[in-house]
């Protein structure tokens, strides 16, 4: 097996599991980004991709993060920054703990994490067009205050608009070390988001995911959801996964460039034993 298809048969390991908890509890989830567009576009992982992301809306996600703990196997966890401060994202990661490997944006072998998928809460947003406009801003600008806390792990390969790439030269030259903790902003985001409920909400979604309010779509596209092939199992995914996937990819049938096709892991130990370089 290759490196990313033992990745592959990790994250397949939890998520099944994550969907056995849902279903024992009537807890919705959703596909979301690159898992919804895999399910589509190839049947299951995009081929050079090797993490799982879901989204809850936000009442199933808080009521997963109390059930889970007791009902995942033993080697398995949730993590998030409310379990462990030191943890760098806002998100929700069920782990893997038998596994070792490396992020590759954070870098060397001395920061391995475990194999894992992502957990997102679905939340509303302001149904006024200026209020949601304030209300992006407002997120957003703690999202880039937490970031800049981590100044190592930005990804420096992530293709940005020119006011991203300002905004970002500007923001650097700030010691915000000295004015916030990561904890303080990763608190003022899940305070925001939880303001805004899904129910009665035309725009819903996931800001925190890696297309920031291009994840932020009308309401419909999710309705009640729809089941489609992901590798050997089912996933609920879109009521509407063209037009969703259509509002955040655009033309996402057409394949990237080969150099922006981007791996996030690679897994240096599975169940004790060492993983040979590929």
């Amino acid at each position: 097996m290759t490196n990313m298809d033992l990745l592959h048969k990790v994250d397949m390991d939890i998520v099944k599991e994550v969907v056995r908890i849902c279903d024992a509890h009537g807890l919705k989830y959703f596909m979301l980004g690159g898992t919804m567009l895999g399910a589509v576009r190839h049947g299951g992982f995009i081929p050079w991709d090797d993490d799982i992301d879901l989204g809850m809306p936000r009442e199933d996600y808080e009521k997963f993060l109390e059930i889970a703990p007791q009902e995942l196997p033993s080697h398995m966890k949730t993590v998030n920054y409310r379990t462990d401060r030191k943890f760098q994202y806002y998100i929700t990661r069920v782990l893997d703990t038998d596994t070792k490997v490396i992020e590759e944006r954070i870098g060397n072998e001395n920061k391995y994490t475990n194999a894992s998928i992502d957990i997102f809460p679905i939340d509303g947003t302001p149904n006024n067009k200026f209020k949601r406009k304030i209300y992006f801003f407002r997120v957003l600008y703690h999202r880039a205050l937490m970031s800049l806390c981590y100044k190592d792990s930005i990804d420096r390969k992530r293709k940005r608009s020119f006011k991203e790439k300002v905004l970002l030269w500007v923001m650097e030259r700030i010691p915000v070390n000295k004015l916030t903790t990561p904890y303080k902003q990763k608190c003022k985001i899940d305070k925001l988001l939880r303001s805004q409920k899904v129910e009665g909400s035309l725009y819903i979604g996931n800001i925190m995911g890696a297309y920031r309010t291009r994840e932020i779509v009308p309401a419909e596209f999710y309705g009640e959801g729809k089941f489609y092939p992901f590798e050997d199992i089912e996933l609920r995914g879109m009521a509407d996964a063209d037009a969703y996937l259509t509002f955040t990819y655009g033309d996402y049938m057409q394949l990237p460039p080969e150099d922006q096709r981007k791996t996030h892991f690679k897994i240096l130990e599975i169940h004790g034993q060492t993983v040979a370089e590929e």
